[in-house]
């Protein structure tokens, strides 16, 4: 109680300045301003951090992934979840808002072309897409070669090391943000959207966790729903919302889940991985947060073939997401990409990741990282009961 944790200083500091843009734009107008500029200076970095932060997992990806039967289940496991989760947020986005195959009735194959010819134009606006490619290659070298792995795990080390550190130092910055949108919609739209965000996201962890409980648990783990509830659950999912870290929850995470008898074996590969490499809620929200920002806030009209190209690459970047607060990272990382696919031209297009950066923060963080975390456990009690098949 007398030190608060990061997270009620972020969140308080984003609603403060929510409010304080609505009440008083004018004399916070030169804050906005300001903070356009440091966001199109950050958004100039993403392709960089986009290979600092993925080569890395990419390489973790192909040595253990082939380090046996147990590993390359596991893998492929968190990789088909956070393939299904995208999947859904893009499904159920899609149909909440109405979303076209393409737009103005042209076809898939036009939408493709012009997407592709906006990227060609705009200046800098492919470089997150040559990033992951990038990534993907530097990723699979390292995974062959020795001295490149012992670079790139440098380099997620600094990465690591300066999200943990960037806690506090990030309260100033979501302010601004929230001034910014502040500034931008007025205090009571501003704070709308932030509420309608943070159900949305809410609703969207909550339909995921009934698919884990009462299908995976309940039929695949074959486990007491209840008891799973009740014991690892609401446990671990309260301590990761505080924390918004999946790295901070790991300590209590393993101790929860080996509270229900899973193997030391098991909890102590799958968790570690998939606290780095598993963040299914992620992939699912940020495919989905696309439709309702671009849609609902901006007014811009966004297709199916759109969100399906944005969706592999968002699945893929969520394996790997730097670890920056808030979810930055990905917030970053999402709304760049969406600018870029889009063509979208200043100031709009810092305008538009701006807003998704301060709607992400706060409150939907803690609900997207308590849904990873705990998917992390119900992935180890089920491979607890697959566990005689590998050993």
């Amino acid at each position: 109680m007398r030190a608060p944790p990061t997270y009620v200083w972020t969140l308080s500091a984003l609603l403060l300045g929510i409010v304080a843009g609505g009440i008083v734009p004018d004399q916070l107008a030169p804050v906005a301003v300001a903070t356009a500029g440091f966001i199109r200076l950050v958004v100039t970095l993403v392709p960089i951090l986009i290979v600092a932060a993925l080569s890395p997992a990419i390489a973790t990806l192909v040595r253990r992934g082939l380090a046996g039967k147990f590993a390359t289940a596991v893998v492929g496991w968190y990789v088909l979840s956070s393939t299904l989760a995208g999947l859904f947020g893009l499904l159920v986005s899609s149909l909440v808002f109405g979303i076209p195959l393409t737009t103005e009735g042209g076809t898939a194959y036009g939408e493709a072309v012009n997407m592709l010819s906006s990227l060609r134009q705009q200046s800098g606006a492919s470089a997150p897409l040559l990033a992951i490619v990038v990534a993907v290659l530097l990723g699979v070298l390292a995974g062959r070669l020795a001295l490149l792995a012992t670079i790139l795990a440098k380099v997620e080390k600094g990465l690591s090391s300066a999200g943990r550190g960037l806690g506090y130092a990030m309260i100033p910055v979501v302010l601004f943000l929230g001034i910014t949108v502040g500034v931008q919609f007025g205090a009571r739209l501003g704070m709308g959207h932030y509420l309608t965000m943070t159900l949305y996201t809410a609703l969207l962890c909550w339909v995921w966790w009934l698919f884990y409980v009462f299908v995976i648990i309940k039929y695949v783990a074959k486990r007491p729903v209840r008891r799973v509830v009740t014991d690892y659950y609401l446990p671990t999912a309260i301590f990761a919302a505080g924390t918004c870290s999946s790295l901070a929850t790991l300590p209590v995470n393993l101790a929860n889940v080996r509270r229900l008898g899973v193997r030391n074996e098991v909890a102590d590969f799958v968790l570690p991985f998939g606290a780095v490499a598993n963040l299914d809620a992620s992939a699912l929200a940020y495919v989905a947060y696309a439709p309702f920002i671009l849609s609902h806030i901006f007014g811009i009209e966004i297709s199916w073939a759109i969100l399906l190209i944005a969706w592999p690459a968002i699945v893929l970047f969520t394996i790997a997401a730097p670890g920056l607060p808030a979810g930055m990272g990905t917030a970053l990382w999402s709304s760049t990409l969406f600018a870029s696919m889009l063509g979208l031209e200043e100031p709009l297009r810092t305008n538009f990741i701006t807003t998704w950066i301060a709607l992400a923060g706060g409150l939907p963080d803690m609900l997207r990282t308590a849904t990873n975390c705990t998917g992390d456990g119900f992935t180890a009690i089920v491979f607890d009961r697959w566990f005689g098949r590998f050993a």
